[in-house]
């Protein structure tokens, strides 16, 4: 059987569950009508077509990066987690980067916003390298997922966020909603997925085998703070430095969390969720790309 993981991630109140209950069809997954904690361990959600198997591994919400190191830890540590199960899993085939359509993107003057440091910190750090699509959520008509995204794709690019493909959805019902938007949403994430993710021809290479230095990080190594912790293992240092480079984390907090997911190492995940057959899952037509594949009305 063919196996492709998915990873989704994104901040707190994004709309993560809801997203997987979309793509699934049945409300699997724990959700929140505000913008509080439901997702606290990774949970993978399967569905399988035919001889093809898609896990959904869905993340705990990411805090913005000045937020206090309690309520970052427990998510960057179970994502940090997740690189070593699917290192022993054939790696990642796709990561879907879910972000609120609630509000227009922001680029504020001293980067990296919260967008930018959880892009950088699936993509840049965990799984360099990985082809990564944007969903945007909580928009509950074509018309204001037209209108979103007419408005915000130059800005998400400004915000250095590439993507190979993108959906605008509704994941979440509600009682004016018409069944049509709903399922039109769940067709064009599931189409999404499927092309992005049977495109994918790279290896995972994981993090603790293939640490680049680039200028930024050699920086952040040779401050005088980090010389004078020469009790921090070498990796620790390494992983500390891109999160302050990559992801604006502070140096005290950056270097706690490094120590944190070296420890998380030994441990598996808790449990996971499997769903069997929920959705009809097809491939777009031949020739067409990632970005025609979001909208597509044919699958």
């Amino acid at each position: 059987m063919t196996v492709y993981n998915i990873v989704i991630f994104g901040e707190i109140g994004a709309g993560k569950s809801s997203l997987v209950n979309l793509i699934i069809g049945q409300p699997v997954a724990k959700v929140s009508p505000d913008v509080t904690e439901c997702t606290t361990d990774i949970n993978r959600y399967t569905i399988t077509r035919g001889s093809i198997e898609y896990n959904l591994w869905d993340t705990p919400g990411l805090k913005e990066p000045r937020a206090e190191l309690e309520d970052q830890a427990l998510a960057v540590t179970e994502a940090y987690r997740l690189v070593g199960l699917l290192r022993d899993r054939g790696g990642a085939n796709l990561l879907l980067h879910c972000i609120s359509g609630v509000k227009d993107i922001q680029i504020p003057s001293l980067p990296p916003s919260a967008l930018q440091s959880h892009y950088r910190l699936f993509h840049d750090i965990f799984f360099p390298n990985v082809p990564i699509v944007v969903v945007i959520t909580h928009l509950d008509s074509r018309l204001r997922r037209e209108e979103w995204w007419a408005r915000n794709e130059e800005l998400l690019r400004h915000a250095g966020v590439s993507f190979v493909g993108h959906a605008c959805v509704t994941a979440a019902p509600t009682s004016n909603l018409k069944a049509a938007e709903l399922e039109e949403s769940a067709r064009d994430a599931r189409a999404l997925l499927v092309y992005c993710s049977q495109d994918s021809q790279w290896k995972l290479s994981a993090v603790w085998k293939r640490l680049k230095l680039s200028k930024d990080i050699a920086r952040s190594m040779a401050s005088v703070a980090f010389l004078k912790r020469i009790a921090t293992p070498i990796w620790g240092c390494i992983m500390a430095s891109k999160l302050i480079a990559y992801c604006g984390l502070e140096e005290d907090r950056a270097l706690e969390l490094a120590r944190r997911m070296r420890a998380t190492e030994q441990f598996q995940l808790p449990y996971s969720r499997s769903v069997t057959e929920h959705s009809e899952l097809s491939t777009p037509h031949l020739g067409m790309s990632a970005q025609s594949a979001s909208t597509s009305s044919d699958i």
